[in-house]
C-alpha cells in the first residue's frame, strides 16, 4: 500500500521510527497511585453550581461592567466574521513558495483564496475558502479559521495591525501548510469562553461561548443569578464583599487569583493535564495545579513569548519581594483605558513602592529616551516575540539590557524541571507527567534536532511508571505513538497500547484520535485493508487528513468498492489540492472506470502541480510547503 506517510495533527509520526522499548502498562495500580488533588479544594461550592447562564444574563444585573468589558481585547478573542470590522481586501505572495493569496468579500462573506502560477502564466486555484471565525481583537493581529467537513483549519492569511498589511500566518514562513493546518481544542481553549469537543474529536468543537466572557473568570453564574433573583439587589454592590455563589478574583489569595490568568498566560515548555483530569473542568477559585503540571527548561526564559506573561512576572524580583503584587495590580480587566491613562496608571503602580528619586538615571536622561518618563519603557519594555511582526510588553520587571542575547540557545539542551504542580501528586503521577512533557517538548519548534532524544526519554519514563503499576489511557496512547512505525516488535506494541487506550472511555479526544490513527495506519502498513479500514474511517471522523483519505481509498479499492475508492481519493485532493500524487491517483481511478471522464484540463493541472513541486524540491531554501 502506497500512502503510509500521514501525520497526526500537528506532529509527524514518520520521525518517530527508532530504537524503543516494548513494555506495556499491564499491572494493577500501585498502592496509593489513585490519589489525586481533590476537586473540592475551592473557596466556593463550585461543583454544586455548574449551571452556566451566559454573558447576556450577567449583563441584566451588571450592565456597566458588561458594556466596559465588551470593549476589551479579551471580549474579542474569538468571533464570527463581521465584514464591517474586517480590514480592506488585499493580495500578497509568499516569496518562498510563490503561492499567491487573495482576501476579498463576496455574497456577504469573507474569502481567502490560494493559488499558484504556472510557467505559462496560468493561474491554478488551490483553494478558495469562506472564513468562519477570526481570532484576535485586531490590536496586534487577526488570524482566521475555516471549516471543512465540520472541522476547523487555520487560514495561511493573517492581518498584522502594526504593519497594516496582510501576510503569512505565524509559522507559515517555516512550513507553508496552506489550509491544511488543523485547529484543535487545545489551540482554542485560550481564545474561547467555553468550548467542548464533539464526538471525541479534537478538531470538531462546539462553542458555548465564543470569546472570553464573565463566567471564564468568575465561574458558572447559575447559583449567583438564582440567589439574587430571590433577594433584593443592593443599589451599589460592594465587589469586595464575599458572595459564596460566585468567584471574585480580587477576593482570592494571590495564587488562586493568578491561576485564573495562568490558564492561558502561563506558557511553559510543556503543559500536561493530570491523570483523569481535563483543564476544561477548571473553575475560577480552584488551584490550577489540580488540573495541570507545567514544565520549563531548567532556567527561566528571557526571550519574550506571546503567552509567557505569568512565568516572566514570577521571575521578577519585585514579585518575589512583594506578596501583594499580582496581575490585577496593573490590569483592570473590566475596562480598556486609552494609552495615556494606562501609562500613568502603570507608573503610579510602580511609585507605590519605588520613590521618584529611586531611579538611578537622571530625570533629563530618562525624558530624552522616553518623554513621558514611563517606567515600563526600561523595566518592562516591548520586546520582539517568537511571532513575526509581534512586540508585546515583557512581564519580567527588571533591568533589560539592549542587545543582550536571549536564553533560548543556551537553554536548548537543558532538562525539563517542574514549574508548578500539586504537592498531592503520587510519585508515579510525577513520573507520568514528566514523560508526557518530554513527548510534548519533542513536537516544539526548535527542538527537531533533539526530538528523538526527547522521545526516547519520554518512552523510558512512561514505561517506568507503567512497570511500577500506573494505569492511564493517555500514557497508553503516548506509548502507542512512541512505538509506531518501527520494527515488527514495536509495531505490535503500538497496536496493544492503542487498543488499551481505547478501552478507557475517559481517553481525551487527542488520545482517541491518536489511537485510531495508529491502529488504522499500522494495519494498513501490514497490507491488511479489512482491518485497517474501520480504524482509518474512525480517524477520519475525528481528525481528517488527505493522507488518511488516500489510505481509505486504497482499502475500499482492495475490497472491490471502486466507487467508494474514487470518492475517497477525491476527498484527498480537496483536502490537499497542492499534492500532485493524490490528484494523479484520483485521475487514475477515474480513468479505470471511464477514460473519457479525465479531461485535458485535468492533465494540464496535474503536470503543472508536478512542475511546481519539482521547483520547490530544487529550491535550496529552508522553507518548503508540506509534502
Amino acid at each position: 500500500m502506497r500512502h503510509l506517510h500521514a501525520s497526526i495533527g500537528l506532529f509527524t509520526l514518520c520521525s518517530l521510527v527508532g530504537s524503543v522499548l516494548v513494555v506495556g502498562c499491564g499491572r494493577s495500580p500501585a498502592p496509593g497511585v489513585s490519589t489525586l488533588p481533590q476537586h473540592a479544594a475551592t473557596p466556593i461550592p463550585i461543583r454544586d453550581s455548574e449551571r452556566y447562564i451566559g454573558a447576556s444574563r450577567c449583563a441584566e444585573c451588571h450592565p456597566a461592567a458588561h458594556a466596559s468589558f465588551s470593549k476589551t481585547g479579551h471580549s474579542r478573542a474569538l468571533a464570527e466574521i463581521d465584514l464591517a470590522m474586517e480590514p480592506p481586501d488585499g493580495e500578497f505572495t509568499d516569496p518562498q513558495t510563490q503561492r499567491r493569496y487573495r482576501v476579498y468579500r463576496q455574497d456577504g462573506k469573507l474569502h481567502h483564496a490560494e493559488s499558484i502560477q504556472t510557467a505559462a502564466d496560468e493561474t491554478i486555484l488551490l483553494e478558495d475558502q469562506p472564513v468562519r471565525y477570526v481570532i484576535g481583537s485586531g490590536r496586534y493581529s487577526r488570524s482566521y479559521l475555516v471549516e471543512r467537513d465540520e472541522c476547523l483549519f487555520e487560514s495561511p492569511v493573517t492581518w498584522y495591525s502594526a504593519a497594516s498589511q496582510w501576510g503569512l500566518s505565524p509559522g507559515y514562513d517555516q512550513v507553508n501548510a496552506g489550509f491544511q493546518r488543523p485547529v484543535e481544542l487545545r489551540c482554542l481553549v485560550c481564545h474561547a469562553g467555553r468550548i467542548e469537543a464533539q464526538d471525541r474529536s479534537p478538531q470538531r468543537v462546539t462553542f458555548h461561548a465564543l470569546s472570553i466572557d464573565c463566567e471564564r473568570c468568575h465561574g458558572p453564574g447559575g447559583a449567583h443569578a438564582e440567589k439574587w433573583s430571590k433577594e433584593p439587589r443592593p443599589s451599589s454592590p460592594d465587589l469586595s464583599e464575599h458572595d459564596s455563589t460566585i468567584t471574585n478574583p480580587a477576593a482570592l489569595d494571590r495564587s488562586r487569583s493568578e491561576d485564573i490568568c495562568a490558564q492561558c498566560h502561563l506558557h511553559s515548555a510543556a503543559t500536561v493535564e493530570l491523570r483523569g483530569r481535563n483543564v476544561l473542568e477548571f473553575r475560577p477559585g480552584e488551584p490550577l495545579s489540580n488540573y495541570l503540571s507545567h514544565f520549563a527548561k531548567q532556567q527561566t526564559k528571557q526571550q519574550m513569548e506571546v503567552v509567557g506573561h505569568v512565568e516572566q512576572l514570577r521571575s521578577s524580583r519585585c514579585y518575589q519581594s512583594d506578596s501583594s503584587l499580582t496581575c490585577l495590580t496593573c490590569h483592570q480587566l473590566h475596562t480598556e483605558a486609552d494609552a495615556v491613562s494606562k501609562r500613568q496608571a502603570y507608573r503610579d503602580s510602580c511609585l507605590k513602592c519605588h520613590s521618584e528619586a529611586g531611579c538611578k538615571l537622571p530625570v533629563e536622561t530618562r525624558q530624552r529616551a522616553e518623554p513621558e518618563d514611563d517606567c515600563l519603557a526600561c523595566h518592562m519594555p516591548r520586546a520582539p516575540t517568537e511571532i513575526p511582526h509581534f512586540a508585546f510588553t515583557h512581564h519580567r520587571i527588571g533591568i533589560h539590557k539592549a542587545g543582550s542575547p536571549t536564553a533560548q540557545t543556551a537553554l536548548a539542551r537543558l532538562p525539563l524541571v517542574v514549574l508548578s504542580e500539586s504537592p498531592q501528586l503520587h510519585e508515579l503521577d510525577r513520573l507520568r507527567n514528566l514523560g508526557l512533557a518530554y513527548l510534548q517538548l519533542s513536537d516544539a519548534p526548535g527542538e527537531s534536532t533533539r526530538a528523538m532524544a526527547h522521545r526516547q526519554l519520554a518512552h523510558k519514563l512512561l514505561n517506568e511508571a507503567c512497570s511500577q503499576g500506573l494505569k492511564d489511557a493517555e500514557v497508553e496512547a503516548a506509548l502507542a505513538r512512541l512505538n509506531w512505525g518501527g520494527t515488527a516488535e514495536s509495531s505490535a506494541a503500538a497496536l496493544r497500547h492503542a487498543a488499551a487506550a481505547l478501552d478507557d472511555p475517559r481517553l481525551s479526544p487527542e488520545g482517541y484520535a491518536t489511537a485510531c490513527y495508529i491502529l488504522g495506519t499500522t494495519y494498513y502498513s501490514r497490507n491488511a485493508p479489512e482491518m485497517a479500514s474501520p480504524w482509518i474511517e474512525r480517524a477520519l471522523k475525528v481528525r481528517p487528513t488527505a493522507d488518511l483519505w488516500m489510505m481509505f481509498s486504497d482499502c475500499l479499492l482492495a475490497k472491490g468498492d471502486t466507487g467508494g475508492a474514487v470518492a475517497a481519493a477525491e476527498r484527498a485532493t480537496r483536502a490537499a489540492p497542492d499534492r500532485p500524487r493524490y490528484l494523479e491517483q484520483f485521475l487514475e481511478l477515474r480513468r479505470r472506470g471511464d477514460p473519457a471522464s479525465v479531461t485535458p484540463t485535468d492533465d494540464r493541472r496535474l503536470q503543472a502541480l508536478w512542475k511546481y513541486r519539482r521547483q520547490l524540491d530544487s529550491n535550496s531554501g529552508s522553507t518548503q510547503v508540506r509534502k
